[in-house]
């Protein structure tokens, strides 16, 4: 593939991709045709055919480079002392609030239900990485894990579909305390976490 068809093939992409979210703004992924995207890009089916099998494949495909760029966000961060949980959180939450549309669209029309765990999965992963040596109850931290997961999604969707009045740094500096302050009273951190 010449450089030309590589540049017709992004641009063709990116028409796709900018009339799903248009499309997205009104109705949901589930009500979204081939023919109606078609009909809003300009093109026609063969065309969508030759990149994509149906609409959802448009959605997969802008939820994995959207996480992409979420995770380069976090892995740019260089951790240091007890909050090396905020920085991570605080920068992402910050690529959140600037690319909050495309978030706001993606969580609200997940079609199999993973991209927000998958949004927060680096952070996690690293979070578990770090506190692991200092964990007591190893036993129970995968539920506990969920559980912080679970609550932290719930969390900046609602940040996300109101009026985001709260900037990142309250809102991982909320989301760290709660997890801090849940870890150490089930006794899985040692107290100086909590001060």
């Amino acid at each position: 593939m010449n450089k030309n068809d590589n540049q017709r093939t992004r641009l063709t992409k990116l028409l796709f991709k900018n009339s799903l979210i248009k499309l997205l703004h009104k109705k949901t992924i589930y009500q979204i045709t081939v023919s109606e995207l078609c009909t809003e890009a300009e093109l026609n089916r063969s065309t969508f055919y030759k990149y994509y099998g149906n609409v959802y494949d448009i959605l997969e495909e802008l939820a994995e480079e959207t996480l992409a760029k979420g995770t380069q966000c976090i892995q740019e961060i260089e951790a240091a002392g007890l909050d090396y949980g905020k920085e991570p959180l605080y920068h992402l939450l910050c690529y959140v609030r600037e690319n909050k549309d495309i978030y706001q669209l993606l969580l609200n029309n997940t079609v199999n239900g993973d991209f927000p765990e998958k949004m927060l999965k680096s952070i996690i992963d690293f979070f578990k990485r770090e506190a692991s040596l200092a964990i007591n109850n190893m036993k129970m931290s995968e539920y506990t894990f969920q559980y912080l997961v679970s609550g932290s999604i719930s969390v900046i969707q609602n940040w996300i579909n109101g009026p985001m009045t709260e900037s990142p740094s309250e809102i991982s500096n909320h989301i760290y305390d709660l997890s801090v302050c849940i870890l150490t009273h089930m006794n899985m951190l040692p107290e100086e976490y909590s001060k």
